[in-house]
């Protein structure tokens, strides 16, 4: 993967790939077409017709201009005093977002008492659900290997769950899946407080993210 500058608002299109490559498979969507400066990934969901990735902020304004219609998303690896700017006003500006990295080596986290975890594979995708005492899904996640990266996706915690660390036991049980499996590196996409529990984990942030959309 590239390394950032200190300062750059830009992310290497290699760290960005993978993200992508790894997304479709989760979210079993076509895979994305490689476009100049970005990719394009067709989710065919109401809301999110067609979402464009780009690691270069100059196909921005092109985009924002030729491509308003409803259902369409951008998310641009950098932060969004660089992204604003080239919007139109029909665009919204989501919560800023953050893709991060981590080599991946074998990893056990204790589980709470009163929680089991459980794995499932699904054709390259790994899910992970953390069961309560009742036998209710408690938190859970998946991560989708595509050669050497996996990429983690979809972790989150039932709210009456929250606070005893099993956002910590879904990545470390996704993670060391996918290590075992062979992938090298794992990469994300966080929301501000989620990146707080992946730094904890050791992961580096390597870009922020800036989502924008047409309703």
């Amino acid at each position: 993967m590239s390394t950032i500058e200190r300062g750059s608002p830009v992310v290497g299109k290699d760290v960005v790939r993978a993200w992508v490559d790894g997304w479709v498979l989760s979210r079993s969507v076509p895979a994305a077409v490689e476009i100049p400066g970005g990719f394009r990934i067709d989710v065919g969901e109401p809301g999110h017709v067609v979402r464009y990735v780009l690691f270069d902020i100059a196909r921005v304004r092109e985009l924002a201009v030729g491509r308003a219609d409803g259902g369409t998303w951008i998310k641009t690896a950098a932060p969004a005093e660089v992204v604003v700017p080239a919007l139109t006003p029909a665009w919204t500006v989501n919560d800023p977002e953050f893709l991060m990295s981590t080599p991946l080596r074998r990893g056990v986290t204790a589980v709470p008492s009163g929680y089991t975890v459980h794995t499932e594979e699904r054709g390259g995708v790994t899910v992970v659900r953390v069961r309560a005492a009742d036998g209710s899904v408690a938190a859970g996640g998946r991560i989708a290997r595509t050669g050497s990266t996996a990429v983690v996706d979809v972790v989150s915690t039932e709210p009456a769950h929250r606070r005893r660390g099993l956002g910590a036991v879904v990545t470390t049980a996704l993670t060391d899946a996918a290590a075992q499996a062979g992938a090298e590196t794992a990469v994300l996409v966080a929301t501000a407080q989620g990146r707080a529990l992946y730094r904890s984990l050791g992961w580096e942030s390597r870009s922020e993210i800036t989502p924008a959309f047409v309703a």
